[in-house]
């Protein structure tokens, strides 16, 4: 391997660096997803079993106790409450925006290594080919000329196989999103649908104890 390198040239060195990034978010990326997931059903099961109770707090607590992108998003929603639907839908647009923010954060740098690292490795065959052709102009023995279209294949080879995985990478990692901000649209909607049904039990109750008092004072 580290004479593959050695007869890559020059361009390998950048290809490191690149092959470094890639690996080095796609480590981070598994990890922070791994922690932004979360038991969606059993959250949400918690959430509106409080909320059918009319227990604020408590299904602030839930949110609390789990930490997924989900509960935090729920969580900023149910802390407007007091202020009306309006600032709920927009206290969990901005936490959704953010955490979508948070789970896309370094998958441009891997569309740059995807993008970059072929390039890299083509402007390696291009020196490596130099190579070659000035052995030759020179009247170079074989040995000179297949050591510049050996550098210009490595390169070339290298360029792909730092910018393949990438890729793959990249769109793994977007389609995971993907999925994530699927169930956070789903989870909220269903959030606002069960405050509405609070809202609408709490004023229906209201309307009641209101008709019993009236009909008490008429007594």
């Amino acid at each position: 391997m580290k004479d593959f390198f050695i007869k890559g040239g020059p361009a390998m060195w950048p290809l490191l660096f690149l092959s470094v990034i890639a690996i080095g978010v796609a480590f981070e990326r598994f990890y922070f997803l791994s922690k932004t997931k979360t038991n969606t059903k059993e959250f949400v099961e918690k959430v509106f079993l409080a909320l059918s109770n009319n227990l604020i707090e408590e299904a602030v607590q839930v949110c609390e106790t789990y930490s997924g992108a989900i509960a935090r998003m729920l969580k900023a929603g149910l802390k407007k409450h007091a202020k009306g639907r309006d600032e709920v839908e927009k206290a969990i647009a901005g936490s959704g925006s953010l955490e979508v923010a948070k789970m896309e954060r370094g998958l441009s740098l891997l569309t740059s290594v995807a993008a970059i690292s072929p390039l890299i490795g083509f402007l390696g065959t291009v020196t490596g080919m130099i190579s070659s052709f000035e052995e030759m102009g020179k009247g170079g023995d074989a040995s000179g000329v297949a050591n510049g279209i050996s550098e210009a294949l490595i390169t070339t080879a290298a360029g792909l196989i730092v910018a393949i995985p990438a890729s793959f990478l990249k769109n793994y990692f977007a389609n995971k999103i993907n999925n994530f901000v699927y169930e956070m649209e789903e989870s909220s909607m269903n959030f606002l649908n069960a405050l509405e049904d609070l809202e609408e039990k709490v004023a229906q109750r209201s309307s009641q104890t209101d008709t019993i008092g009236g009909e008490y004072l008429e007594i």
